[in-house]
């Protein structure tokens, strides 16, 4: 079960990277937003860090 929260803090890790880079860009179409797609990858990453925390304790 470790390694599966590893991976699932890996993905997490990778996709709250992924939504910082999309807030941090500047909009590649004047005017047009993004649709909220970074607070999207945004919330994955953190709803899998939340899934992961009880199966770091399990042995």
């Amino acid at each position: 079960m470790i390694g599966l929260a590893v991976a699932m803090d890996a993905v997490a890790a990778l996709s709250l990277c992924w939504a910082l880079l999309g807030v941090l860009r500047p909009a590649q179409v004047p005017g047009g937003g993004d649709g909220g797609r970074s607070v999207a990858v945004a919330l994955i990453g953190v709803s899998l860090i939340l899934l992961s925390v009880p199966l770091w304790s399990l042995p």
